[in-house]
């Protein structure tokens, strides 16, 4: 078999993402008895926050952090600034949505799994589904936590742009979900009749969506910064072919969140559930679809 297979990031990406299904097949197994759809967001955060601690800390290896009688000093040493960066802002990540899902669900529902949870077989795939979009998602975190400090670049402009990347899609995200819980329960029962138009909905129909696909590019910004290094290192650290799998993970997020599964689907159901209302459709040929901007004006 080829060497690369055997690059210390591979050794640790194959635990990691053991973990991640091992979840995903738990949180099926409890939900599928319980015919229930109330965990599986809540599974995907977890999973998101232990294939992150894994890939960093390595608990099975004796020269990981985890050893016996390691000093306070060795301990920073041994952990790189930008895998504190990329693995503190990716836990904030999946805290703050696990949260906000969990308790969405708990109120309202997801009408997503209305005849599927009933179905076991059918609702593993949606579980696997979620495995696979842990691990495509935070792919490049967990292998620049599998890189050893000590290969690291310093911090440098492309780390300091892809932080703010990162801090402005996030702020885009809590912002406008924050907004539209709010317009929710203003609204109360004419829910169904209305829609959000104001504050950064005013400029994207999805603003949480466009900050949670940027948040993810400037995650990759950040971790690919030490991919060249450890490319260059002697020691087996990284394939070629690991690298360049890397970079399709922002792009992956961005395709599922705009052509599968996020934005094709309420636009669907906005379009059905407010087809005969008037306003709707002035706000929708005026407001851009993604990326915020400032709506047309005189639109008919």
């Amino acid at each position: 078999m080829d060497p690369s297979y055997f690059t210390q990031v591979g050794k640790v990406l194959v635990p990691t993402l053991l973990t991640d299904f091992g979840v995903q097949i738990a949180g099926w197994s409890i939900s599928a008895f319980l015919q229930t759809e109330k965990f599986y967001d809540l599974a995907g955060s977890t999973s998101f926050v232990l294939c992150t601690f894994i890939s960093l800390y390595k608990p099975w290896d004796e020269n990981s952090i985890w050893a016996d009688g390691m000093s306070p000093n060795a301990l920073l040493r041994a952990i790189h600034p930008r895998q504190i960066i990329a693995s503190g802002t990716t836990v904030v990540w999946a805290a703050y949505l696990g949260s906000f899902l969990f308790s969405r669900v708990l109120n309202h529902g997801d009408k997503r799994f209305d005849k599927v949870k009933k179905v076991p077989g059918r609702f593993l795939i949606y579980w696997l589904v979620q495995g696979i979009w842990v691990a495509l998602t935070a792919l490049p975190v967990y292998m620049t936590n599998s890189i050893p400090a000590s290969v690291h670049p310093d911090l440098g402009l492309q780390d300091y742009i892809g932080i703010a990347l990162w801090g402005l899609g996030f702020a885009f995200q809590v912002i406008a979900n924050y907004q539209k819980q709010k317009w929710r329960k203003e609204i109360g029962r004419d829910y169904k009749r209305s829609f959000i138009s104001t504050g950064l909905w005013s400029l994207s129909r999805h603003p949480n969506y466009f900050g949670e696909c940027l948040l993810w590019f400037g995650s990759y910004l950040v971790c690919s910064s030490a991919f060249s290094a450890a490319l260059e290192s002697p020691a087996p650290i990284m394939s070629h072919w690991m690298s360049r799998l890397a970079v399709f993970s922002p792009m992956f997020v961005t395709f599922l969140i705009t052509r599968v599964s996020g934005i094709p689907l309420l636009e669907r159901e906005n379009d059905r559930r407010l087809k005969d209302v008037v306003a709707y459709w002035k706000y929708k040929k005026a407001t851009s679809m993604f990326v915020p901007t400032l709506p047309r004006r005189n639109v008919e």
